[in-house]
């Protein structure tokens, strides 16, 4: 027997004393308070039950959502969850003029049984997986390739039989994105990313880090020849890491941002060329630098990046 159940069985043993030989007696008896004798006993239906502790929390408060901004939730999460998920949906609401926290909106929704169950527990992992947080924008960007998943092509690019590449870098720090879309997986165009990618950053990057594929490194193909990219960061004054073999949870920031492009973007739009892709991407782009992220404290990439600029 739990002790709310326990409890409630007690009150009932003075209710029923109260009903023989006065309420007054029973208080003094049980040395309970009197007032707490007459309320059991009004409250009692016959069966202890009726005499569990009721909850103490209260039925309002005074900074409790407002039926419009219940509104504003059901609205937001109609239009956008089903696409971009809580951060997403919460991005809509604050767009139609939400004020209140993510959190706020997570328990307001939660509340409002707009949450359905509980999501099942991930096991824990072997090994910790996760490295310090750097401090310094651009201190080290993380740079990958994704191939175009081939059911987003269409028209020509389908007829075609082409090949469309997604380039992603990443800032460690503030996790700012800079994206961009080429037909061909060649070192030649990830010079031309690199170049774009110095304009796009408004800080100086001074590591870049990437896996050991041909359009970053010839490491395992050649002894002599250089890889144009290498060959562009030694001349910026850039230095380049690789990551291990087969490691690509050391890349993890790129890797996620890919997963998340994939559910965000991919499995949505169709693209006929590279410039579609490209104009598509943007739109994206914009979106993602500007999503709350839980692991910054709900702060968007660009909010986060703006504080260690006005800081330094």
């Amino acid at each position: 027997m739990n002790r709310i159940a326990q409890e409630a069985r007690s009150r009932q043993a003075v209710v029923k004393l109260a009903m023989k030989k006065g309420k007054s007696f029973a208080a003094k008896k049980y040395g309970v308070s009197l007032s707490s004798v007459k309320r059991w006993c009004k409250r009692y239906d016959g069966t202890w039950q009726s005499l569990k502790e009721l909850s103490h929390r209260p039925k309002s408060h005074p900074r409790q959502h407002t039926p419009q901004e219940e509104d504003l939730i059901r609205k937001a999460l109609d239009a956008s969850f089903f696409r971009y998920g809580w951060e997403g949906a919460y991005m809509t609401a604050k767009a139609e003029g939400y004020t209140r926290s993510y959190s706020g909106f997570l328990y307001a929704a939660r509340r409002m049984g707009l949450c359905g169950g509980k999501a099942e527990k991930k096991p824990p992992r072997k090994h910790d997986r996760r490295y310090p947080e750097l401090s310094v924008p651009g201190e080290k960007v993380q740079i990958d390739v994704k191939e175009v998943p081939y059911y987003c092509l269409k028209g020509a690019a389908k007829r075609d039989g082409k090949h469309l590449y997604q380039w992603t870098a990443i800032d460690e720090c503030t996790r700012v994105r800079f994206v961009y879309g080429f037909e061909e997986h060649t070192p030649e165009n990830t010079v031309r990313f690199f170049k774009m990618l110095q304009k796009a950053f408004p800080f100086k990057i001074q590591t870049i880090q990437t896996d050991n594929g041909t359009e970053f490194t010839y490491k395992y193909i050649s002894d002599t020849e250089k890889c144009p990219f290498d060959i562009a960061l030694e001349a910026a004054g850039i230095s380049h890491k690789l990551i291990p073999p087969r490691t690509p949870w050391h890349n993890g920031k790129v890797e996620r941002s890919h997963r998340n492009d994939q559910r965000y973007f991919y499995d949505w739009e169709k693209f006929s060329d590279v410039k579609e892709l490209n104009e598509k991407l943007k739109v994206h782009l914009a979106w993602s630098n500007r999503k709350p992220m839980r692991t910054l404290g709900g702060k968007s990439p660009l909010e986060l990046l703006k504080e260690k600029l006005a800081a330094a």
